[in-house]
């Protein structure tokens, strides 16, 4: 029993960590596991599960792994063939056919494709390539129903191929983490109150929102802010930091390999994006039953927080909004209904069993 999860890296976004998780629980369970990466890269390559083999294709694009992705697959016949990230998908969908190969294709759609902004060459030629390749693969995973719905408004034909299934998000590993030292200062006992939001650092993420709602926190109470992440829009956002006279309150520490040290320490987590697939983060937060405020963006969080029950709502861009949601949860206990619900929905070992079950490997 093999399976062989494909991404074009092992760069440290929320698709790609869910795939590591993913592949850990299938290992555990006996099944051998191939990680194949346009490119071994990427700060989630130390935590790459022991067991797993990484089969780099060494390929500057993913256009060009598409040679070495068919030659995987002829080689080692895989069960089934995983794939996340849309250029990824694309990828796997038209060279699982083209190599006739009979691993179960199955793509992940990770974002919601109508609403994702179409910002360079590369991603409006991919969203163009999804309703003609998609309908190649076997089976799509959508990791929320607003992405289930986005898909097949976009080609209504992939319609009985695709299947809401829940992210293995989080594990024992993951709770496990959340007890180790952050080794930030901010986050010592007696220090001010810290809200916390983790992400790429990128323009849809809406962290210049989160800036000025937390600018207007700061007027009313002492509280500080850690953005974890890293991202091309770094310089912009300490721009922004400094022109709203933030430096000594706001800090963006960088990548971090153990957010969820951080998440299970942080007095609140926000969520600002203005679109989201499933934002897996969010649903760590609340893992750690840290009380949490979202943007009610396209699509996940309010599927995560059940249209509000277990987190604050507020409106895209809403900075008034957000800062008095902000204000308000600083002064929340822990949310321990809100963190069954999720150990209960987005648990490691039910949604992988899922996963399996779909590849043709759920006995």
């Amino acid at each position: 029993m093999k399976l062989a999860l494909f991404m074009p890296s092992l760069h440290g976004g929320g698709a790609e960590r869910a795939m590591v998780t993913f592949a850990r629980e299938a290992l555990s369970r006996g099944v051998s596991v191939d990680m194949v990466v346009a490119r071994a890269v990427g700060a989630l390559m130390p935590i790459l599960p022991d067991g797993v083999r990484l089969v780099d294709l060494q390929a500057p694009r993913m256009l060009a792994a598409a040679v070495g992705l068919g030659r995987y697959l002829r080689r080692e016949r895989p069960q089934a063939l995983f794939s996340t990230i849309t250029h990824a998908n694309i990828t796997a969908a038209v060279v699982g056919r083209a190599a006739r190969s009979r691993a179960r294709i199955i793509l992940r759609q990770s974002n919601a494709p109508i609403s994702e902004e179409q910002d360079s060459w590369s991603k409006r030629v991919a969203h163009r390539l999804i309703p003609p390749t998609y309908r190649l693969a076997d089976r799509i995973i959508a990791v929320s129903r607003g992405v289930a719905e986005e898909l097949t408004e976009m080609e209504p034909r992939l319609q009985p191929k695709v299947q809401v299934v829940p992210t293995p998000v989080l594990s024992p590993e993951v709770l496990a983490q959340g007890e180790a030292d952050p080794e930030h200062s901010w986050l010592a006992p007696g220090e001010p109150p810290v809200v916390l939001a983790a992400g790429r650092l990128m323009r849809h993420k809406g962290f210049d929102t989160l800036l000025e709602a937390f600018a207007l926190v700061r007027r009313c109470r002492p509280a500080r802010l850690l953005i974890i992440g890293e991202g091309a829009y770094r310089s912009e956002l300490e721009k922004k930091v400094d022109s709203l006279g933030l430096r000594r309150h706001v800090d963006l520490p960088g990548f971090q390999r153990n957010p969820f040290a951080f998440m299970s320490r942080a007095r609140c987590f926000v969520l600002s994006s203005e679109y989201e697939g499933l934002p897996n983060v969010l649903i760590q937060a609340l893992g750690f039953g840290t009380p949490v405020v979202s943007t009610d963006c396209k699509s996940g969080p309010s599927e995560i927080l059940e249209r509000g029950r277990f987190g604050t709502l507020v409106p895209v861009g809403g900075v008034f909004e957000m800062a008095q949601a902000i204000h308000d949860s600083l002064d929340q206990p822990r949310q321990l209904e809100a963190q069954r619900s999720v150990l209960d929905r987005f648990g490691v070992a039910q949604a992988s069993s899922e996963y399996l079950a779909i590849a043709g490997l759920g006995a």
